[in-house]
């Protein structure tokens, strides 16, 4: 049980998930289906390995992973896998499990090396905070998947206009039009899940200290994301903005949010660490 929380198990962690990249890299390059079906098989075997971790840390600490930085990305890196393995057989959009679980990789690889030390938070007060969290995730996870979409919109849309998509390796995308539907969809579901986790958070906050959360750099971050996301919304849906412009603006948006995780809540907010 010990050696699933070791650092040598993390080691092996981002060692597979490596080649699992690797893998999908090789199928990149060389269209190799052969590849990418190990690549997968790879992302399989690091998901039951983090299932593994996540299981051992809530049987030995009775706390589910959510209470420091280094739990949270490990749970956050095994969503983006189980959300990309279901794309990936549901969809078969070629190169979008590559991209998804380079990002996954890299929180992998800020778990290896973060620290975080657990809030200080009872199971009894935080019902309501555990809610909010959950309700966080699921918009993480919709405004990575209209990320994904967006890279490749604008990846199909370069090989197009370079006329290499033909014999390119960005052949195998959807067409360019439905890429940008389905980051538009995936964007539409994140801000509604974003904005019902401010208002759980703040109403937790409330309830336990008294104060209504106003002035911490958190949440007013998280209202201006939210902000930049409507703009992103409201724009595309109207067709004032479209096509990589779109994607573009949309990148931006999740660019924030990246900030917001790493940096606003690590580094300024006083309650909140991600």
């Amino acid at each position: 049980m010990s050696f699933v929380l070791s650092p040598g198990f993390y080691g092996a962690m981002l060692l597979c998930y490596g080649i699992g990249l690797g893998l999908f890299y090789v199928d990149y390059l060389k269209d190799n289906r052969i590849a990418s079906r190990f690549g997968v098989a790879m992302l399989c075997v690091v998901w039951l390995m983090e299932t593994a971790f996540l299981g051992v840390m809530i049987s030995q600490e009775h706390l589910l992973p959510f209470f420091s930085s280094a739990q949270v990305t490990i749970f956050f890196s095994w969503l983006l896998i189980a959300v990309s393995i279901v794309v990936n057989y549901l969809s078969r959009i070629d190169y979008f499990t590559f991209f998804m679980n380079i990002l996954g990789f890299l929180f992998v690889a800020f778990a290896t090396v973060a620290h975080g030390q657990p809030l200080n938070v009872s199971f009894g007060q935080g019902d309501l905070l555990l809610l909010h969290i959950g309700v966080a995730f699921l918009s993480y996870i919709a405004f990575t998947l209209s990320s994904i979409f967006s890279i490749l919109y604008l990846l199909a849309d370069s090989a197009l206009r370079s006329k290499r998509f033909q014999s390119g390796p960005f052949r195998r995308l959807p067409p360019l039009q439905r890429l940008d539907l389905y980051a538009y969809r995936s964007a539409v579901v994140g801000l509604p899940l974003w904005l019902i986790g401010m208002i759980l958070g703040s109403v937790w906050y409330a309830l336990v200290s008294g104060y209504i959360l106003i002035l911490d750099p958190k949440p007013l971050y998280a209202v201006a994301l939210a902000i930049m996301y409507g703009i992103y919304l409201y724009t595309r849906s109207t067709g004032r903005l479209s096509g990589s412009r779109a994607a573009w603006w949309n990148l931006i948006c999740f660019l924030a949010v990246v900030l917001s995780f790493f940096v606003i809540g690590q580094f300024t907010s006083q309650i909140h660490r991600w």
